[in-house]
Parts: C-alpha cells; sequence; structure tokens
C-alpha cells in the first residue's frame, strides 16, 4: 500500500492507520485495546499450505453470524502481514535487511518496526506493574500471556541454535546469506509501482492466484484511477505522531527523517528499488544510527524480558552468553555504538545498568591477556573493576581486539562513574582504578606495536585504540 503504488490516496490511508494503532496503544492496554490479539502471527508452514488456507477463507461465507469478528477482507487474510510473515522474528530479520539492501523498503518497515516495539514495550511495563501485585508463584503465568512471550514461545523448548535465529533477525545484514534467511514478506515486494509506459491497454492479465496475481480484479478499485497505480502487494504504514511518554526521545534523530508526509513517500516510491547501500559511513554495514537505535531496542527488550521472567525463554546469563556470540565479531563502529550509547547521559533506551555490567564482563573475559586474575562474579566494584579488567590488554596483538577490550574497560568504567560507585570511593581506591586504567592504554597499546616489532600507526583499530585512549584519560580527570 505504500512502495508498490503512487496512489496518494492509498498513502494517507496507510498514514492514518499507523496514527490510529499509535494512538490505541497510547490509551489502554495492549489486552484492553484488542491489539494483543490482532499482532498474532499465524501458524507457520509450508507457503503453499498457508495459500490454500487463505484461497478457502476467501471463498467462505460472508455471514458474519459465521464466525463473529471477522473481517471479510483480503488484506485481513492473505495480503496480511501476519499471514504472510512466518512468524515476527522473520519480519523483523527482513526489516533490518532492507535498512541496508533496499532503502525505500526501510523508510516503511522502520515505522512498522518502532511501532511494534512501542507496543511489545509498553505490554511488558504493563504486566510488570500487574505482576507487582501478585505473589510470586503467579508472576510467570502473568508474563506469559504478554505479546513478547508469545513471539517467543515457539523456542522454548528449542535448542541454542534455533534462539540464534532471534540474534540473526536483530542484527541482519543485508549480506546473501542474510536475506536468504529473512527473505521479503510479500511476493514483489521490492519493486516499484507500474509506470504508464509498463501498461498495456486492453490486454488481459492471467490470474496467477498461487504467486498471488489477481489478474485485472483490484485495477477497478475507486482510487486506483491512475493507469500506473498497481499494487496488490501491502506495504509498512507511515508516520505516526510523536509519543507522549519521553522514555524513547533519544529516537529523535531516528525519527525526524520518517516520511511524515504521502507527498514525501510517494516521491520515494516513484524511484527504482535501490541495490545495497554502499556508502562507507562507520555504521553503514548495519544500516546507519536509526537502524541500529531499533536493533539495540530489541537487546535490551529481551534482556528486560529475561530478567523478569527467566524461566519462559532465557536466564539473563544465558541470553548475555548468546549476546556475546554475536556482538564480538561486529565491526567496531558496530560494536562501539551498541555498547557506548548505553551510557551516555541522554540515553534512554538500551540496557539497564546491571545488565550492561554483565553483558560487558562476559565479553570482557575471553578478549582479556592470561594475566588477568579470574573473575566469575557479575557484581561490578572499583575494586574488581581496577583488579580484574582495567590494566590489562587483549590476548593477541590484533588492533581491532585491544581496541575491543578498551571499549568495554570504558563502559565499565562509566557505569562506576554514572552509578555512584566512584563517587563514594576514598582516595585510595580512586588512586588504584586512575593507576590501573592508565596502566591498560599503555598495555594494549604496546601490545599492538609488539605484533611485528613496530607500531602500527594506521588503520581502524589503531584509531579507535587511540581515541578510546582519550576518552578514558578525559574520564579520568572528571572522577
Amino acid at each position: 500500500m505504500t512502495t508498490r503504488t503512487t496512489s496518494k490516496e492509498k498513502h494517507v490511508a496507510a498514514d492514518e492507520a499507523l496514527k490510529y494503532l499509535h494512538h490505541l496503544n497510547s490509551l489502554t492496554s495492549a489486552d484492553a485495546s484488542g491489539l494483543a490479539k490482532a499482532l498474532q502471527f499465524r501458524d507457520s508452514g509450508s507457503s503453499r499450505s498457508k495459500r490454500a488456507r487463505g484461497r478457502q477463507s476467501d471463498i467462505s461465507s460472508d455471514d458474519e453470524n459465521d464466525d463473529p469478528g471477522r473481517i471479510r477482507s483480503s488484506y485481513a487474510k492473505k495480503e496480511s502481514l501476519f499471514g504472510n510473515a512466518e512468524d515476527f522474528w522473520a519480519a523483523v530479520g527482513w526489516a533490518f535487511n532492507c535498512s541496508v539492501a533496499h532503502k525505500n523498503r526501510w523508510d516503511r518497515w522502520r515505522l512498522w518496526l518502532e511501532f511494534m516495539f512501542d507496543v511489545l514495550e509498553d505490554d511488558l511495563d504493563a504486566r510488570h506493574r500487574q505482576a507487582a501485585q501478585e505473589s510470586p508463584e503467579n508472576k510467570d503465568k502473568i508474563f506469559s500471556k504478554s505479546l513478547l512471550a508469545t513471539y517467543l514461545a515457539l523456542f522454548i523448548d528449542q535448542g541454542r541454535n534455533s534462539k540464534r535465529r532471534i540474534m540473526r533477525a536483530i542484527l541482519a545484514d543485508g549480506t546473501q546469506p542474510s536475506l536468504n534467511q529473512f527473505p521479503s514478506v510479500y511476493i514483489n515486494e521490492t519493486r516499484p509501482p507500474k509506470s504508464k509506459a509498463d501498461v498495456k491497454i486492453g490486454t488481459k492479465r492471467t490470474l496467477d492466484l498461487d504467486q498471488g496475481d489477481f489478474g485485472d480484479y483490484f485495477d477497478s478499485d475507486s482510487d486506483d484511477h491512475n493507469s500506473n497505480d498497481n499494487d496488490s502487494t501491502p506495504g509498512g504504514p507511515g508516520a505516526p505522531p510523536r509519543r507522549a511518554s519521553t522514555r524513547h526521545s533519544s529516537t529523535n534523530a531516528s525519527r525526524q527523517d520518517s516520511p511524515a508526509s504521502s507527498t514525501t513517500a510517494a516521491a520515494a516510491a516513484a524511484t527504482p528499488t535501490p541495490q545495497k547501500d554502499t556508502s562507507t559511513t562507520p555504521l553503514s554495514t548495519h544500516g546507519g544510527l536509526p537502524s541500529l537505535h531499533l536493533r539495540l531496542r530489541a537487546l535490551a527488550l529481551l534482556s528486560h524480558f529475561s530478567s523478569l521472567a527467566p524461566t519462559l525463554f532465557l536466564d539473563p546469563e544465558d541470553l548475555f552468553d548468546l549476546y556475546t556470540e554475536f556482538l564480538r565479531p561486529l565491526s567496531l563502529p558496530v560494536f562501539s555504538y551498541l555498547l557506548l550509547s548505553n551510557t551516555t547521559a541522554t540515553a534512554t533506551v538500551g540496557l539497564d545498568p546491571n545488565s550492561l555490567a554483565s553483558l560487558t564482563q562476559m565479553l570482557l573475559r575471553p578478549l582479556l591477556s592470561s594475566l588477568a586474575p579470574i573473575s566469575n562474579a557479575n557484581s561490578l566494584t572499583p575494586e574488581s573493576f581496577a583488579t580484574h579488567f582495567a590494566p590489562f590488554a587483549a590476548n593477541v596483538s590484533n588492533a581491532n581486539e585491544n581496541a575491543r577490550v578498551g571499549i568495554c574497560v570504558e563502559v565499565l568504567l562509566r557505569l562506576l562513574w554514572t552509578e555512584g560507585a566512584l563517587g563514594f570511593a576514598g582516595k585510595e581506591v580512586k588512586g588504584r582504578v586512575r593507576e590501573a586504567v592508565l596502566e591498560g592504554i599503555r598495555a594494549r597499546e604496546e601490545k599492538v606495536g609488539a605484533g611485528d616489532g613496530r607500531r602500527k600507526s594506521t588503520g581502524e583499530g589503531w584509531e579507535v585504540l587511540k581515541v578510546g585512549g582519550e576518552r578514558l584519560r578525559g574520564l579520568l580527570g572528571m572522577v
């Protein structure tokens, strides 16, 4: 209904539909509004069986007494997002693939992701408030009814490999393996709308229901009076209103350039589908800041659910072990953003301090030199920081790995500072922290230079390492 059409009416309809859904979510709970039921994905199965069920439902009786409350429309059945996507994570993976490989579709899928995360976060918060008034034995039952729990239910009794699919969806990067695992939700979704030259007057199209081609059936819609409008494939909805809550105020950068008007959306739709983004910005491998901000929201959402209901999916330690597996290989800019953005003064979304401290320590331990004393405790204190983490280099001379260690040390130091642990520490403890941090900066730079007898003063890893060291010295000055 968006990038496959140039119809202004359909763009307006899509925009207004999403505004309605945002308002509905802001007024009441997901259960009371019906969103908890409406946003359920159909059971997965072969595409042939799904098409067969869709055809059978489309030719069923229109008498609403047969199935009260059901909408008799192809858009509520065969064309529904929730009937076409295998599950929530299939849609998430495709959406993030679009942030890299199909920018015109990303403009629409991004809005859908923002709405879905709003609903999932608000629903989980509401369940949390409800659980606080219940006995401990009833808490899991309350959280099991959350919308996020239904999206995770398929993975509860599955092995670790099936749970990796969730992480692959959140970190989908538009590469061919990622596109193979998370392909487009709709048939021919990335094609631009047909131009007038593509439409042959007087030629009847052949029906091919299995491929979603309805021939001329939808060409006579009242708003399809333009001959270049051929859009049997619905897309994402339009720009949402700004949320009343300030919880996600840091998303301004990601929302201000949304297609807020149908004119902007129509102009974007009229351009050919772009290929994979070839820009060389440091974060372009994962779609840039708006995409990374939404990925961080997804990681934080899973972490929050895990801390509230550890028996329903994964306990925090197992979840962070899964995070570690997928975060450590990321490029330095993406790795740095996903960790450090949690600690900025303006951060309003991300992992809570305790979770971030635990995850960062799990990331650090396998990277550190063998000289570092082993620490299995997840608690973070100035003493443990100065003893087990701050003064050490990586276990290899690679600049990238030493830069990762520096980033993790910076995250832990920021947490100690922002959470007040250093403010109440005595001069002796502060002195130990200061000496440990400075020693670690020297150790990592010397480690990189010791690899082949000369300092590697070029390359991304070296630059990140040097800049990170300067930031650490600045933090020490504040302390």
